[in-house]
């Protein structure tokens, strides 16, 4: 079986200090290639820095909604204009196109409270209009990082509306758009598949309490599926507690042989 791991984080701690030996390790398991993706300005540079040492490798790079959470509304313009102007300078450097998209950007209302919901969410929207203005200029993909608390209220699924709103409005579509670690209401997917989203899925899928997760995946049609492992977070359900590494793919392709016998032939 092989294997692309669209969504990891050879450029975060603890894989970073030894990501060329997770890389291996990766490979020795089924793993042709990986998508590295940037959190901040900082792991975006070492996902590009990573991404240039092996032609398999490639890089998104982009600042994470929560990174916005705490930024006061009047240093709001001065920090996004840093943070674009930091990621366009990347990209104008990479001379071998190991950046394929900008992300993982999105909106994430899931730790917002009562008293810092509207400013967080008003910000979170702002760098996510200004992450897809470069996707946009740049012509490279955008991962969308999405999240919010859930459950059949409503309120709690803001952030999905809000999110497709916004790419609706403002993303120009001249590459596709990932939605990843999905989550959220059917009618969301849905539409966000109408839209033409491609929807990535990690190893919370195989979790004992994931029912709702897993049905929501079968809506998902197989060519626009992407597994990912979003190393080192979210360990298979076999490794919960223990540090997701990127090998750990294999488990999730082997769940999907699974549950939709052809998806992997």
């Amino acid at each position: 079986m092989k294997i692309f791991d669209s969504h990891c984080h050879y450029n975060l701690n603890p894989l970073y200090t030894n990501w060329q030996d997770h890389w291996q390790k990766a490979q020795e398991h089924g793993v042709i290639g990986a998508n590295v993706v940037g959190t901040n300005i900082e792991t975006s540079r070492r996902a590009v820095e990573i991404a240039q040492q092996d032609e398999r490798l490639s890089a998104a790079i982009g600042v994470h909604p929560n990174e916005y959470v705490t930024v006061s509304p009047a240093d709001l313009p001065t920090i996004i204009t840093q943070h674009t102007t930091a990621l366009a300078m990347m990209i104008g450097q990479d001379k071998t196109d190991q950046i394929v998209a900008i992300g993982e950007t999105g909106l994430d209302y899931f730790r917002l409270t009562a008293e810092n919901y509207q400013t967080a969410r008003s910000n979170q929207q702002a760098a996510f209009r200004a992450h897809i203005e470069l996707a946009n200029e740049f012509e490279k993909e955008l991962i969308v990082h999405v999240r919010d608390k859930g459950g059949k209220k409503a309120k709690n699924n803001q952030a999905y509306w809000d999110t497709l709103e916004i790419i609706e409005k403002f993303y120009q579509h001249k590459k596709r758009f990932i939605l990843h670690c999905i989550s959220g209401p059917a009618e969301y997917l849905q539409r966000a598949l109408e839209m033409g989203a491609f929807i990535g899925v990690a190893a919370n899928v195989t979790y004992t309490n994931a029912d709702e997760l897993r049905e929501l995946v079968k809506l998902v049609p197989q060519d626009r599926l992407l597994l990912e492992t979003d190393a080192p977070y979210l360990p298979p359900q076999e490794f919960r507690g223990q540090v997701c590494e990127p090998w750990m793919i294999e488990k999730i392709a082997a769940f999907f042989s699974n549950l939709h016998q052809n998806y992997f032939n």
